[in-house]
């Protein structure tokens, strides 16, 4: 069974000979291949490589593809820095005239931008190599919430959606970011992948309240994996932070997959994500993968693994790994999955 096979049964609820790793990688992916940041994201060729070469050297079974979290904001017209080692990053919103940012939110930017078609060209040169040897996800970049927040900034945010007569400007916000989102998520699938996933970090408990999660960011999900699934295509979404407080509306939510930050109680996330949804991570990826002893990793996927002796998991990190994560850290940790499962 190769890695296009486990991930696919996993989350199709079906057994495999062993539980799928699949790494958030991009960053030390473009490290190994003697890339800085800047020549990474600047070429689609450095791309696959960097993605493909990494994937083959640890034996993974998938391929995550990511760049950056500013692809879809900088094509909107968000102010981006390109560091030279480090991933790009959104400095100062569109506007601080929401309707200004509505106005420049539109789905019909993402094809006329260079930095999302090398990036979606990636995808295709990655699908070429690997289709059907291992699985490849292909992340659309941010949720519509996180989106909306990055183009018209955290703080402008946050005072918004406490201000009542802001409201139907946000909702309307929110709106057209969807569009773009989604849009977004159909071009990763046409480009070839075997999924899509996305990250609404924005609208984790660390940022905002369940109550205001279930008002500006819930309803979107639900309806982007409603969506989705229309169209045939598997999603999973990412939330960093401490997710307890929302992971039974996460649940309810219907992406095939959810990946969460180790701060999370993960024993819980098992139980209510039980049937409904697969997990992805959910190792530590700064303070074990990077950081880490060979033996502190080991123990942490031995407690994972265990944990999840049922399946429903795809181990891994639960964010994207740091540049410096030693590769014997990433060894043993595949090292250990693959021995664990053979009863070794």
């Amino acid at each position: 069974m190769n890695g296009f096979e486990r991930i696919n049964r996993t989350l199709a609820g079906q057994p495999t000979d062993c539980v799928p790793i699949m790494l958030h990688n991009f960053m030390s992916a473009a490290r190994e291949a003697g890339m800085t940041m800047s020549q990474f994201r600047s070429k689609p060729e450095n791309i696959a490589r960097a993605f493909v070469d990494a994937s083959r050297k640890y034996e993974l079974d998938a391929v995550l593809t990511d760049v950056d979290t500013a692809v879809a904001a900088f094509a909107m017209g968000a102010k981006t820095e390109f560091p030279d080692d480090l991933p790009a990053k959104v400095v100062t919103p569109i506007s601080e005239d929401i309707e200004e940012v509505i106005e420049s939110v539109d789905p019909k930017k993402l094809k006329s931008d260079e930095r999302v078609q090398i990036y979606l060209e990636a995808i295709r040169l990655i699908h070429r190599e690997i289709d059907g040897e291992l699985f490849l996800r292909g992340n659309a970049d941010q949720g519509p919430f996180s989106l909306a927040t990055t183009v018209y900034g955290l703080e402008n945010m946050m005072l918004s959606m406490l201000d009542k007569s802001k409201e139907e400007l946000l909702f309307r916000l929110i709106e057209r970011c969807y569009e773009v989102h989604f849009a977004f998520h159909l071009m990763v699938k046409e480009a070839g992948a075997d999924a899509t996933s996305f990250g609404d970090s924005m609208g984790s408990p660390d940022l905002i309240s369940p109550k205001l999660y279930r008002k500006f960011v819930a309803p979107f999900q639900q309806r982007l994996a409603q969506d989705l699934a229309q169209q045939g295509i598997k999603a999973v979404c990412h939330m960093c932070g401490k997710t307890d407080l929302i992971l039974e509306p996460l649940a309810e939510n219907g992406f095939a997959g959810y990946e969460i930050d180790y701060k999370t109680d993960i024993p819980k996330a098992q139980q209510v994500m039980r049937s409904k949804a697969v997990l992805f991570g959910i190792i530590d990826p700064s303070g074990i993968f990077c950081l880490g002893t060979k033996s502190e990793v080991a123990a942490a996927t031995n407690e994972l693994l265990e944990l999840f002796s049922d399946g429903g998991l795809v181990i891994g990190a639960g964010c994207a790994l740091p540049a410096e994560t030693p590769s014997e850290n990433i060894e043993t940790f595949v090292k250990t999955v693959r021995k664990h499962l053979r009863g070794e």
